[in-house]
């Protein structure tokens, strides 16, 4: 056998197949279907070097299944090529189900029913209809609460109704926060769990952005059937007025309206933002939320000015008119609907980073009067903070971002030589400081199914618990599968 196997080194090759981890499963709602029909999307990350079958399978009135194959699509297809880099993504698949299908169906990497795994997609929220809803980034060990704060207070000022917050870890008091603006129907936390190891590779490195495309594109899924305008948005990053002195409520909600008006063929509008100064809170007095307020938003006295050129960076859409959102732009759009790129000189996001204490190219801002706005509308809402409101919370540290925002460099740096040693995110970077902050992470056990030659891999006994050391959330083991051999 060994002999055998020497000589068969000069040409055996691996063939592995399909391995999908499943993000989320959702049903078409009615008003994006232009025909008759049933149908569902699978969510799900997979190599994306290669081809992913996937059929489905419907019970039909004689008690039958209707077999049809799933459309597939990588969710970047078209804007970005697949390499070996960051080798693993996001992809959709819509399956044309019978008409009475309600409540599940099956899928299977081939078109055999005993080869076919049980998927019970989500039920839609019952939800008044948002026209403005905000799609957050993952949070990955997030501590900057009063950062958390301002996004969610300006938001809520400026027009938003709804912001959906997927969590992976954060500091203890980040999270009882978010768990307040939950209760008062203002937020949604999403549990982003790690995704599990594989028997010859780690998918959680080999993502960009440590998923942030994955997150948008099942955030947008969840928001379809109730929202209008959904915007995708960093927690530091804020959609403002040109002139943030002439700020009022509801703004944000105008600006977008009026733009999807000058622009009906747009299914998105991708902008830029703009580097803005900006001076943290006073950290070196014990924080509570009744103390915190919104004076340090003064000290942000200019932002970068149009005339550099920057990319594109931030994606609002029409939630029927898309499929797939991308880190800077969006992905599938539908109907023969477009993107549309918005000059900095018509509007443009504000980014408030940690590192910002100054800015190149700057131009003058007067950010007093959002102060003042923001002021008045917490001063309302933290009344009603009753249980945590006095709390000594921890002090935000942006320390330990400093490894990473050296490893982002150093990987941007690499890509001049045209020879890339990792993929962009920050789980292939190591934080070298280790700190000791009360944090909480989703943590997850994860089943496999093996169809076919391939795989379906699901989440299952998702909780929130004490995070690993450095605010990290655990690698999630599997602890149940239909065959011997492991994904």
């Amino acid at each position: 056998m060994w002999a055998m196997k020497n000589i068969g080194d000069t040409f055996l090759r691996k063939d592995i197949n399909t391995r999908q981890i499943i993000l989320g499963s959702f049903w078409r709602d009615e008003r994006e279907q232009n025909v008759d029909g049933r149908f569902a999307v699978i969510h799900f990350l997979g190599d994306g070097r290669i081809e992913h079958p996937l059929y489905c399978f419907s019970i039909q009135a004689n008690n039958r299944y209707l077999i049809t194959r799933a459309t597939v699509q990588r969710i970047h297809r078209g804007k970005r090529a697949s390499s070996d880099i960051c080798s693993w993504s996001g992809h959709i698949a819509e399956c044309d189900l019978d008409v009475h299908a309600m409540k599940e169906f099956k899928i299977s990497t081939t078109p055999n029913v005993e080869d076919a795994m049980l998927v019970t997609p989500e039920a839609p929220l019952r939800e008044h209809r948002h026209d403005m809803v905000v799609c957050m980034a993952p949070m990955y060990i997030y501590t900057d609460w009063e950062i958390l704060v301002t996004g969610i207070e300006l938001w809520l000022a400026m027009g938003a109704t709804k912001i959906v917050v997927p969590v992976q870890s954060a500091s203890s008091a980040t999270y009882r926060i978010l768990q307040e603006y939950e209760k008062k129907g203002i937020v949604i936390i999403r549990h982003w769990p790690k995704w599990p190891i594989m028997s010859d590779t780690n998918p959680n490195g080999l993502v960009l952005s440590r998923g942030i495309e994955e997150s948008h594109v099942n955030c947008l899924f969840f928001v379809k059937p109730w929202s209008d305008i959904v915007v995708f948005s960093d927690i530091d990053d804020f959609l403002l007025p040109l002139d943030p002195s002439t700020v009022s409520p509801g703004d944000n909600l105008q600006i977008l309206k009026n733009l999807f008006a000058e622009h009906p063929q747009a299914g998105s509008l991708l902008f830029e933002h703009r580097d803005v100064q900006f001076i943290p809170p006073n950290r070196q007095e014990d924080q509570s939320l009744a103390n915190f307020n919104f004076e340090f938003l003064r000290n942000s006295k200019n932002k970068m000015n149009c005339n550099v050129w920057r990319m594109k960076t931030r994606v609002v859409v029409n939630a029927s008119r898309v499929d797939s959102v991308n880190m800077h732009e969006t992905g599938i759009h539908r109907f023969g609907y477009v993107q549309t790129r918005v000059p900095c000189r018509q509007a443009h996001f504000y980014h408030l980073r940690h590192s910002h204490n100054t800015v190149p190219s700057p131009t003058p801002i007067n950010m007093s009067p959002l102060a003042d706005m923001l002021n008045k509308q917490w001063q309302n809402r933290i009344e009603s903070f009753t249980s945590m409101k006095s709390e000594i919370l921890n002090k935000t540290n942006t320390e330990y971002l400093e490894d990473f925002d050296r490893c982002m460099g150093a990987i941007n740096d690499e890509h001049w030589t045209m020879k890339v040693s990792r993929c962009l995110t920050p789980h292939v970077c190591f934080s070298r400081l280790r700190r000791d902050v009360d944090c909480v992470a989703v943590a997850s056990e994860y089943e496999f199914y093996r169809s076919g030659k391939g795989y379906f891999m699901n989440p299952t006994n998702i909780r929130v618990q004490k995070s690993e050391v450095n605010c990290e959330s655990p690698v999630p083991p599997f602890t149940s599968g239909n065959h011997y051999f492991a994904p």
